[in-house]
């Protein structure tokens, strides 16, 4: 795949995810200054245990079904989409089952003995079947390459959600009941895309009535999203760690400030991430050879700091403009230096995940576990060790340290399978980045105001967006017909 082309998928996805973060943040910024850092801190935990849940009732399914439909022959399609919507509809309800099941011994667990929420962790966990529902219907969208319909229906239902769920948000707070507020309008910000998936499955996915599941497929399906599940548990559960050991130390106050400043790092450069789901996954699991997608893999980690760098440097260089614009300025301070440790962690991630997306489409399911187990370990362990010594910014310190263990694990991984290292010329590009983004960070180390960020920022966006001009330009000229 030509660079050019993963510029263009990920300017698609991520203009989509650009909108589903502004939608989130508007939320997220009502019930700042409604509720306060309480409420931002029960709103994150909240979205992790539907995350948990939702990963082990979901099976994999939505990785596993994108794997098995985009390495499939046109004939076999049919009868793998129907095994898919056959075991995605069951495992909904599985999801429902499970949340009846977990609420409350979780619940015990997360919160204080005199400050539990357990009935907002049940109410919230009803929107756990409509994740699973969501993931099957955009792992058949992404599959068959409907990328623009997917990242349409992404875009509506997180405005939907919005505009259904702030209402209730605000009727419960002038109630007086501004934490049932929080978990009904996150009930419905969850549920509204699993409808809005389903409306576009149907219209460009239509199901086959001739085709009936197939027991084999099924079967294979269970196996291989089996490992892929328990791949995506470990990763939330290592989030769900980090949260409780911050909630457990220092408060459901505290809790919000953490979930503040990993919200703003982990979104901002966001629609990289989206569209490393969307469109490589499903490209690196169809690539003819280990050669082929491992070029992939390069030229995907390039594509991702070239197009995240400005992000990146903005919020290094302001990120107290980005958390007073955000959240309530009055109560987030504290979020604020563990903004820029978070940061440096999603820089890594950037390295990271492309090699983490390859491994998932190519390994086998015993390396995959094995990966995924020993970097969850290290991702969950680490926020034990370091905020004990360092108080709350060792939770950002470890989030940081964590994903360098990730990226340095993910390149041993792939020469170990592979044969060869990532080559010269992507770890060129990341140190290049790297160094760019320390400069622009020390840059405004020293200055008075909160905007002097703009210029490092603006210099970076720049040239990032003249490499960008000239790549695509090199790239039409090299494709254009020869006269």
């Amino acid at each position: 795949m030509a660079f050019a082309r993963i510029l263009k998928s990920s300017a698609l996805m991520g203009g989509a995810s650009v909108l589903v973060l502004v939608a989130a943040f508007i939320r997220t910024k009502a019930i700042a200054l409604m509720v306060g850092p309480a409420g931002v801190g029960l709103a994150g935990i909240l979205v992790t245990f539907n995350g948990l849940i939702a990963m082990a009732a979901g099976w994999g399914l939505a990785t596993a079904g994108v794997r098995t439909v985009a390495a499939a022959a046109p004939e076999a399609q049919a009868a793998k989409i129907a095994a898919i919507r056959w075991l995605g509809v069951r495992l909904s309800w599985c999801g429902l089952l499970a949340v009846a099941v977990l609420f409350a011994p979780i619940g015990l667990w997360t919160f204080q003995p005199n400050d539990r929420h357990i009935l907002e962790l049940g109410l919230a966990g009803l929107a756990v079947p409509f994740l699973v529902a969501a993931g099957m219907w955009g792992a058949l969208l992404q599959a068959q390459g409907h990328l623009r319909a997917l990242a349409t229906t992404q875009v509506l239902s997180a405005f939907a959600g919005v505009l259904l769920g702030l209402p209730l948000v605000y009727v419960c707070h002038q109630a007086g009941q501004s934490l049932l507020g929080v978990t009904l309008g996150i009930l419905v910000a969850t549920g509204a895309p699993a409808i809005f998936m389903w409306w576009s499955a149907r219209k460009h996915c239509p199901a086959v009535v001739a085709t009936v599941p197939d027991r084999a497929l099924i079967r294979e399906l269970l196996q291989l999203g089996g490992a892929l599940m328990v791949v995506g548990l470990l990763s939330q559960l290592s989030a769900y760690v980090a949260r409780w050991v911050v909630l457990r130390e220092f408060g459901l106050e505290a809790a919000g400030h953490y979930q503040a400043a990993l919200a703003i790092a982990s979104s901002l450069p966001g629609f990289v991430f989206a569209a490393m789901a969307t469109d490589f996954f499903p490209r690196v699991a169809a690539a003819q050879d280990e050669a082929e997608a491992r070029s992939l893999v390069e030229k995907q980690i390039q594509a991702g700091l070239l197009l995240a760098l400005p992000l990146l440097a903005a919020l290094l260089t302001m990120g107290r403009v980005c958390i007073h614009w955000l959240y309530a300025a009055d109560h987030f301070e504290p979020a604020i230096p563990l903004l820029a440790w978070m940061v440096w962690g999603v820089f890594f991630r950037l390295v990271s995940w492309p090699m983490g997306f390859w491994l998932q489409a190519r390994g086998s399911n015993r390396s995959v576990l094995v990966v995924e187990l020993i970097s969850n370990l290290i991702l969950g362990l680490l926020p034990w060790l370091l905020i004990g010594p360092l108080g709350l910014v060792g939770a950002a310190i470890a989030f940081a340290a964590g994903y360098v263990a990730y990226a340095a694990l993910m390149a041993l991984v792939m020469r170990w399978r592979t044969g060869h290292w990532i080559g010269a010329r992507t770890w060129a590009w990341a140190g290049l980045a790297g160094l760019a983004l320390a400069a622009a960070q020390w840059s405004v180390q020293s200055a008075d105001g909160d905007f002097w960020g703009l210029i490092p920022t603006g210099v970076l966006g720049l040239l990032c967006a003249g490499i960008y001009y000239l790549t695509m330009r090199r790239e039409a000229q090299r494709t254009a017909p020869q006269p």
